[in-house]
């Protein structure tokens, strides 16, 4: 029989499921600082954040993929949500690159505002995004390409096209 006192604590991380990233083209990698009371405002998000996640747990891990905007007024950035109400509704300014590690305390968070690695460029297949997200009504900042694997005749097709088309049409930056 087993010591009921006795409690395992498991250590290790879950494997970060980056299925959503296809191609990283070129490094398309910048730093933002996140806020992570916005991860856990809503608890019926939770599972669309975090790779583990329950009412017990005093660590947890972000899921990689999370589409990130900018939170109204300040430097830091939450998960993109168009129901939001401090301006998480508004740019998406591109997604977490890789799992996030997450300690809780009495009070809160033992880092509420880590800095992370944010993909503003690549080549994604946005049905392995945590959660779904309307690129349709959404804006998008940088340039990123959807590649559906799963179709039966797969082709890229570029998520943010009033962007590429600005970009495209750009000329101050020739030499």
């Amino acid at each position: 029989m087993a010591n009921q006192m006795v409690h395992t604590v498991a250590k290790t991380a879950p494997k970060d499921d980056q299925s959503w990233l296809i191609n990283r083209i070129t490094d398309g990698v910048r730093e933002a600082q996140l806020d992570l009371a916005t991860f856990t405002k809503d608890k019926s998000h939770e599972n669309d954040y975090f790779a583990s996640i329950t009412d017990d747990d005093y660590e947890a891990w972000t899921k990689s993929g999370i589409p990130l905007a900018q939170i109204t007024g300040t430097n830091n950035y939450g998960p993109y949500d168009p129901n939001a109400v401090d301006g998480r509704n508004g740019t998406i300014i591109g997604f977490l690159e890789s799992q996030v590690h997450v300690q809780f305390t009495r009070t809160g968070f033992e880092d509420q505002y880590p800095t992370v690695g944010v993909r503003y460029m690549g080549v994604i297949d946005k049905k392995n995004l945590p959660y779904t997200v309307d690129f349709s009504n959404a804006k998008l900042e940088g340039l990123f390409l959807d590649y559906d694997k799963g179709a039966a005749a797969p082709h890229v097709t570029v998520l943010n096209p009033a962007t590429a088309a600005a970009s495209a049409s750009d000329t101050s930056h020739t030499a």
